[in-house]
């Protein structure tokens, strides 16, 4: 007797035994004869068929056969998704042996199960899935739907130099931003950052909107250390309470940090000394007015471009 075995649905399959000369098979109802050594089954669900021979002799044997029926094949395709334009997704379908996907523009191959997609615009997709064993088919679909990157715009305030220590980045078009380099900015994930490079950088920002999709945009701030600036001391001053020079101070340029504003006299005598970078004297000592004549400034500082900063000078005090 043959081997148990499986069939398609809505199938036949010849029955087999040898070695009698009577045969009585059952259960007989899904067969073409039950009394023959080679009945064709027709069943319509999983079936042990029994039979019985008898040879020449009268002897009885007894023996069976098992035949299943072949599940339906389950065929599937995955759900719709979305993606960010530029980016790439993977199809899927199961349930066959042989795939065919629709349009086959802009797939990686269109006769595999799991297709690689990157679209430019939504498409709508269709699968044909064979399965081979039994011959069946059908046609699924699915629909990628390609989300627009936002439009991400990088600005900076200013570049660096003697004037500007440090530059005000700003993005515009996204949700959430990721700056880089970040090593010289206060807040990498902020829209509008502050940048205090110490050479030319590209700074360059990705931004993320609602949807998940990033885009990108960058912004050069450029360092030029090569003008250390100037500053102005007036030659002369006259405190005598008419609102014109009537106070002697330092016409500051650029950033200046750690001042140290000190005033002589002709005898080396300290009259005046600040650290606030907006003082002036106004010709006393001690509360007593200084005699008119010549004077001597010193300024310790530091800027951008210079560090340490060391002026020093003569004026006039006019009486």
């Amino acid at each position: 007797l043959q081997a148990d075995t499986a069939i398609c649905k809505s199938s036949s399959l010849p029955l087999w035994v040898s070695g009698g000369v009577s045969y009585a098979w059952s259960p007989n109802n899904t067969l073409s004869d039950f009394t023959i050594s080679n009945p064709v089954a027709s069943p319509v669900a999983a079936t042990s068929y029994y039979v019985v021979v008898t040879d020449a002799n009268t002897c009885e044997y007894l023996d069976s056969v098992k035949v299943e029926i072949r599940p339906d094949p389950v065929f599937a395709i995955n759900a719709p998704v979305q993606i960010c334009l530029k980016d790439s997704v993977s199809l899927f379908a199961s349930g066959g042996d042989v795939y065919n996907w629709s349009p086959s523009a802009g797939l990686n191959n269109n006769a595999i199960s799991n297709p690689r997609v990157s679209p430019a615009s939504t498409v709508s997709y269709a699968v044909t899935i064979e399965e081979k064993t039994c011959g069946n088919s059908t046609t699924l679909h699915t629909s990628v739907t390609v989300l627009p990157l936002p439009v991400i715009n990088a600005a900076s305030s200013n570049n660096i130099d003697c004037s500007y220590d440090r530059s005000r980045l700003d993005a515009t078009g996204g949700r959430t931003y990721n700056w880089t380099p970040s090593a010289t900015l206060n807040n990498a994930t902020i829209h509008n950052p502050v940048a205090m490079p110490v050479t030319t950088t590209l700074y360059v920002v990705a931004g993320t909107d609602r949807s998940g999709c990033t885009n990108y945009d960058s912004v050069l701030v450029k360092v030029d250390n090569s003008n250390k600036g100037g500053y102005l001391m007036p030659g002369a001053f006259t405190p005598n309470n008419d609102g014109l020079n009537d106070c002697y101070g330092v016409k500051y340029w650029g950033i200046v940090d750690n001042i140290e504003f000190s005033i002589f006299d002709r005898w080396g005598s300290r009259v005046f000394y600040s650290k606030q970078r907006d003082a002036c004297w106004d010709g006393t000592y001690k509360g007593l007015k200084q005699p008119g004549g010549v004077y001597v400034y010193m300024i310790k500082a530091s800027t951008n471009c210079e560090n340490p900063v060391f002026r020093k000078g003569t004026f006039v005090l006019i009486r």
